[in-house]
């Protein structure tokens, strides 16, 4: 039997998207964090020119941890105002 001139020609099926795909996100004026990241929100610190330091530590399984800072553009309060009320749903 002879094999096909152009084997990969026609309609592609379509990706169904899954969950792991569809993330939720929070959103702040400069960044977006999963929801599922926010568990492992360690520390919310204010700074002094009215934005918030968010500090995240990811588990590692041998290696302790790993520490990372996201710096948001918003006060204190509105931060922590939007955390409750994504951690809440």
């Amino acid at each position: 039997m002879k094999p096909k001139k152009y084997p990969y020609l026609g309609a592609m099926k379509a990706k169904e998207t899954t969950k792991e795909e569809n993330q939720e996100m929070v959103v702040f004026p400069n960044i977006a964090i999963r929801k599922d990241l926010l568990r492992n929100i360690y520390t919310v610190v204010k700074n002094y020119d009215n934005t918030t330091i968010i500090f995240i530590r990811f588990f590692k399984l041998f290696a302790g941890y790993e520490e990372q800072k996201f710096k948001v553009n918003l006060s204190y309060e509105e931060t922590i105002k939007i955390l409750n009320l994504e951690l809440k749903e």
